[in-house]
Order: structure tokens, then C-alpha cells, then sequence
């Protein structure tokens, strides 16, 4: 029991902290940023270059937060498993996971340092890579990191335990997977739908969706209820 009440606060915790994380890497951040320092639809390097200002990170520094918080939740929920089918969900989850943390977290460091360095170095080079624009290569990295995420919380359904909370919590993780994994194959297909009018909705719908399950489990898992 005492084990579980230090897995719950870390679970806890952890959907807190995604939740701050995509409030102020997604939505939020992106209306501050906008507001404060807009960056104009894109059109070239040159304007890009023009427009940046270093508060348009901001999203990018909430979205190391916001892995955290995954890893936290992911980590802790894989203790659950009990017997060798459901450990080998937890070690394929935790597997994934780590993919998703290396692939996001290096894309949000090309975003916060490599670029802004870039601008005086290699204007070619910022604009292959700056997610300001819609056909950038680091947009794969984005929805194919989140593919993997999408992957590691599926198979975490069958490893997760908890009261009737649970049964949405897993159905909306199911939905999260086949989302992402969607989301992926479009984007490979063709990467400026990241940035169309289908492409923001989904990324609406996302967050929602994670928000939701995110207070789900912080309810489901609260001190509490122990």
C-alpha cells in the first residue's frame, strides 16, 4: 500500500504537470506569443528572421515540461503490472516513451537553439527547420514523436488499474493512439496539413483530449482516494 500511495502522488503530479504543459505549450502559449510577439503566416526565411523574437519559445519551454509529465505518469503506471503479459505492455510503453522524449525533446531544442543560432549562419538551413513553416521537416519529428506517445499510452491501457474512471481513461488512450498514429501517416503524406484548417482542429481536438484524460487520472489516482 505504501507503494501504491507513492505511485499515485507521482501520478498525480504528473498529470498536473502535462496538463500546465499543454495549457502553455499548446493554446495558451501560442495566444501569448501571438499577442505579444506575432509571427506573420509564413512567407520566407527572410520574414521569418525578421519576426522572431526569443518569447516565441515559449511554447517549446512548456513542452519539455509537458514530457516530463508523460514520462512521470508512463513510468509510474508501468509498477502496476502484475503478471508477464501486462509487464511486457509496461516494457514496450516505457520503450516507446523514451522514443517519444528523445525525438520531441530534440525537435523542441532545434527549435529553441539550432534556429535562432541559424540565422546569420545558414538562412536555408532556418528554414527547413523553424515549425513556423507548414512544410519543415521538423513537422515529421513533431507528429511522428507524438505517434510514438500515442503508441506508449495504448499500450499502457491493459497495465493501468483503477475505479470506473478507468474504463474512459482507457477508451480515450485508445482514441489518443489511433489519432496519432493517423495523424502521422497524413503528415508524412503531405506535411503542410499540420498548419491547414483540418490539421489545427485536430491539434484543438488533441489537446482536449489529453486534457480530459489527464484530470480523469488526477481524479482517479488522488491522495484522497487511497
Amino acid at each position: 500500500m505504501k507503494k501504491n500511495n507513492h505511485l499515485n502522488r507521482i501520478i498525480t503530479f504528473s498529470a498536473i504537470i502535462t496538463i500546465i504543459g499543454i495549457i502553455f505549450s499548446g493554446p495558451l502559449g501560442v495566444l501569448i506569443t501571438s499577442l505579444v510577439r506575432p509571427q506573420p503566416t509564413w512567407e520566407n526565411v527572410d520574414v521569418f528572421i525578421e519576426n522572431y523574437h526569443p518569447l516565441q519559445g515559449l511554447p517549446f519551454i512548456f513542452g519539455f515540461i509537458m514530457i516530463i509529465g508523460f514520462v512521470g505518469f508512463i513510468s509510474a503506471s508501468a509498477h502496476f503490472a502484475e503478471t508477464a503479459l501486462e509487464k511486457t505492455y509496461g516494457n514496450m510503453s516505457l520503450i516507446f516513451a523514451a522514443v517519444y522524449a528523445g525525438i520531441i525533446g530534440t525537435n523542441y531544442m532545434i527549435q529553441m537553439a539550432c534556429v535562432p543560432n541559424l540565422f546569420h549562419v545558414n538562412k536555408e538551413m532556418t528554414g527547413i527547420l523553424t515549425m513556423a513553416n507548414p512544410a519543415s521537416v521538423t513537422w515529421l519529428l513533431e507528429m511522428f514523436g507524438y505517434a510514438f506517445l500515442g503508441i506508449s499510452l495504448w499500450l499502457m491501457v491493459p497495465v493501468i488499474k483503477g475505479g470506473k474512471r478507468m474504463i474512459y481513461i482507457k477508451y480515450l488512450l485508445i482514441i489518443n493512439g489511433v489519432a496519432s498514429i493517423l495523424g502521422a501517416i497524413i503528415t508524412a503524406i503531405n506535411i503542410p496539413w499540420v498548419l491547414s484548417v483540418s490539421g489545427i482542429i485536430s491539434y484543438i481536438a488533441w489537446n482536449a483530449l489529453i486534457i480530459a484524460v489527464m484530470i480523469l487520472v488526477y481524479l482517479e489516482y488522488r491522495g484522497d482516494r487511497i
